[in-house]
């Protein structure tokens, strides 16, 4: 801030006599000269000590333990540094913590606002790219997780959308191990077309944050929690008196079955049918049955988290009809083909080893609607069909133990080729490749 010209020149909060009567706590006075001073004040005059005193306004109302005078000072000059020293170098909060008195809703406030100044002081220091500050802030006044996954009051964006803005992934990469819980998808507060951090970095160009950004978000996806069909529930049980999770029904025929997950969440029949028919249905929900490997799982699980094991296949087998099941065993089918697929081709010596049909099958598992496939090949020996679709970052899990004892391994099965960004990997043709 510019030094005054003149140092006999009397600073304007004691010109105007605002400190004085907040010393005296007279306050009717302190609004009066506050909203109507003889001399124009600003937010500025606030932010220092004047020549030869202790205390400034804000310490003398915190002092005082005032929140009137705290709420009045801040609505008429928003921008109050809150985190101003006395001379002898005392916050405005260690000042009122020191003073006899039960406000604590004065305590309360106070901190309220200081949060909400370091989370405005995080955003600026992120939109102006001073990473060093930024993260040395961060690391010593702590904001809660809420406050950090929003937006601060009065602006449009948060810490996470100015990151995005500059797309460096060292500093994403940073923030997310000082704050691994931060939101990854807060929209932005614009009224017209809210964004989201993608958005952003999209907009921006930065391929490669937007890569780096994706596959912290697949990291970030819940794993299935189906490890194994469950044991608890071994044949279907009488449906009287059972409250269904789905129809909220409790009054059904006697001879109407029902099934229950391991925490006791119960489906009647007609109910759960329907949930199998939903859940096992390929074309509109692949990446649920993906997900869920190809098992069914309690409809708790995604309003609730439900930790249940997945339905087992001969109690489903016992309540749905032969048709559903066929459907739900076709569903189950296509994850494992999916799976499977590529470590077994890499097995087979020749693409003659597979007849046409079986060939177009494979296909079918990943054509689109435009005639393309959603698998990869490999960049060296074109081998392919390769199932990357679920991950943009291939290194991230690469190598890493699976609970089977087996380690991922996301490098080509044929010829050991890895690339660790999915943009290096070429879309698979849709041919099978004789051996080297």
């Amino acid at each position: 801030m510019p030094k005054r010209k003149h140092i006999n020149v009397q600073h304007p909060i004691d010109a105007t006599g605002v400190l004085e009567t907040a010393k005296n706590a007279r306050w009717r006075e302190f609004y009066a000269r506050l909203k109507n001073p003889s001399v124009p004040l600003n937010y500025n005059d606030f932010n220092e000590l004047p020549p030869g005193r202790i205390f400034g306004v804000l310490h003398q109302i915190a002092h005082h333990r005032h929140l009137p005078a705290l709420k009045r000072l801040l609505t008429v000059h928003p921008r109050v540094n809150l985190k101003i020293l006395t001379k002898d170098g005392q916050t405005a909060l260690q000042v009122a913590q020191g003073c006899a008195g039960k406000k604590s809703t004065f305590l309360d406030h106070l901190r309220d606002q200081m949060e909400i100044q370091t989370h405005h002081e995080l955003v600026n220091k992120a939109k102006d790219g001073d990473w060093s500050e930024f993260f040395e802030q961060l690391e010593t006044e702590t904001l809660p997780i809420e406050t950090i996954n929003s937006v601060p009051p009065g602006r449009t964006w948060g810490i996470i959308h100015q990151i995005c803005y500059w797309g460096d992934v060292t500093v994403l990469e940073r923030l997310l191990k000082a704050i691994p819980d931060i939101e990854l998808e807060q929209e932005t507060k614009e009224d017209a077309a809210a964004q989201l951090p993608t958005d952003i970095a999209i907009g921006r160009g930065h391929t490669v944050f937007v890569e780096a950004l994706r596959a912290k978000l697949e990291e970030k996806k819940p794993v299935s929690l189906v490890t194994a069909p469950s044991s608890t529930m071994k044949i279907p049980i009488s449906a009287v008196g059972k409250l269904c999770t789905i129809c909220f029904v409790d009054e059904h025929e006697a001879d109407t079955v029902a099934v229950s997950c391991d925490n006791d969440h119960y489906m009647c029949q007609t109910c759960f049918s329907g949930w199998v028919a939903s859940e096992s249905d390929i074309d509109a929900n692949p990446q649920s049955i993906l997900l869920n490997g190809g098992r069914i799982t309690c409809p708790c699980k995604k309003s609730s988290d439900c930790d249940s094991l997945a339905f087992a296949n001969k109690l489903i087998a016992m309540v749905v009809d032969d048709e559903l099941y066929e459907k739900y065993l076709r569903a189950r089918d296509f994850v494992v083909g999916k799976e499977a697929v590529a470590g077994a081709l890499s097995k087979i010596e020749s693409a003659a080893g597979m007849n046409t049909v079986e060939q177009e099958q494979i296909r079918n598992m990943y054509r689109t609607a435009d005639g393309s496939y959603s698998a990869y090949m490999c960049g060296e020996c074109k081998f392919g069909p390769i199932d990357h679709g679920w991950c943009g970052c291939l290194s991230s899990h690469h190598g890493e133990q699976k609970g089977s004892g087996s380690n991922i391994n996301n490098a080509c099965p044929k010829c050991e080729w890895f690339a660790s960004s999915i943009s290096q990997w070429p879309r698979w043709d849709g041919m099978f490749q004789a051996p080297a």
